[in-house]
């Protein structure tokens, strides 16, 4: 199991409960208790928790599965002065701020990010690449800040609420409740 797979888990499951909570939704709005906007309002509410959620739970599963510790820049720096300071540069560049490492006990050397729009990033981090005479490290966190910085996973909930407003439509006029 890696944070990726972690993540991936969570959409799929957000999407299936999304999906699963549209069944009900278009059986109100089919008998009028609830407007065609209002149940999209819904639908939208709910993919907005989910992705208010996704830190939370990533940084719970961080802790429970992978007994992830969180350090700040300053912990890091002390164990690795060079990688501290890549990091802080290229946290200005990409103007992030706040960014926390999850460091992990694993023989992968998989560096991976989550966080909401650029504020308070997590990076989870293999205890491996966080050793002074571990250079290896350095473009790996570089490419992941980068990625960090171009990735919104709002923009996948959002793709979730047009999918499950649409199923919400077809429910309505396919099916008989």
């Amino acid at each position: 199991m890696t944070p990726f797979r972690i993540l991936k888990f969570y959409y799929a499951l957000a999407f299936i409960v999304g999906a699963v909570l549209t069944i009900p939704l278009a059986h109100f709005v089919h008998i009028n208790e609830v407007g065609a906007r209002g149940a999209a309002i819904m639908t939208l509410s709910w993919n907005i928790l989910f992705v208010m959620l996704l830190p939370i739970i990533m940084d719970i599963s961080e802790r429970m599965y992978f007994k992830a510790r969180f350090v700040q820049l300053e912990e890091l720096a002390a164990q690795n002065p060079q990688l501290a300071a890549v990091i802080n540069e290229r946290c200005k560049t990409l103007h992030i701020a706040g960014c926390r490492f999850a460091v992990i006990n694993s023989a992968e050397t998989e560096v991976f990010s989550y966080g909401l729009w650029r504020n308070n990033p997590r990076l989870v981090v293999p205890e491996l690449l966080l050793e002074k005479e571990q250079p290896t490290g350095i473009p790996s966190v570089e490419r992941e800040l980068t990625r960090f910085s171009k990735t919104e996973p709002t923009l996948i909930f959002l793709g979730f609420a047009i999918v499950q407003v649409l199923l919400q439509q077809a429910l309505i006029h396919f099916v008989k409740f």
